[in-house]
């Protein structure tokens, strides 16, 4: 009897701490969301400082182009977990609809197992390539010199974030089962 109150004692202390790891994660993601958004408004005033510099001025910037293609880089990386987590991704779900209650959790479990395993191993080669080029000291030369190792950074980063929120909705499945 004492021994089954201190394993649900356990349990429940278990559940505390999931949820509390779990509120964190949502709070990083929505940072990386507003981050993301960020982004994309510094997209568009670079973007828009371009346009009138070259067609007013007739004096177009060297840098815009370029970080234009980092910054959507890093905002999509950046995303991608917290779009995971909102149900905004994209999804071909024809086969899913096909199936209802218990054999519709085990799919949704299997792709989110897919989704894992994906992001997975593009994050380990993402950080191998991020941890070379900064051993390295590769530099992207374009017209404004950039460290390689800083954008292949949000590879990993994006792509372990990822691979958290995948965790997060395969459990989600497993706890519906």
């Amino acid at each position: 009897m004492v021994e089954q109150q201190q394993e649900k004692a356990r349990i429940q202390k278990l559940r505390k701490g999931l949820g509390m790891l779990s509120k964190m994660f949502d709070n990083v993601l929505t940072v990386t969301a507003y981050l993301s958004g960020f982004i994309i408004v510094l997209m568009m005033l670079s973007i828009s400082y371009e346009v009138v510099m070259r067609y007013f001025f007739t004096a177009p910037t060297i840098w815009v182009i370029d970080f234009s293609g980092y910054m959507q880089h890093a905002l999509v990386l950046l995303g991608a977990a917290w779009v995971l987590k909102n149900k905004g991704h994209a999804k071909i779900d024809v086969l899913l609809n096909r199936f209802t209650g218990k054999k519709r959790t085990i799919l949704s479990i299997v792709i989110s197992c897919i989704g894992l395993v994906a992001c997975a191993i593009f994050f380990w080669k993402g950080l191998e390539a991020t941890v070379a080029a900064h051993q390295r000291g590769d530099f992207l030369y374009r017209e404004v010199e950039v460290p390689s190792a800083l954008l292949l950074a949000f590879f990993p980063l994006g792509l372990f974030l990822l691979c958290i929120q995948w965790a997060r909705e395969i459990y989600n499945h497993w706890r519906t089962l």
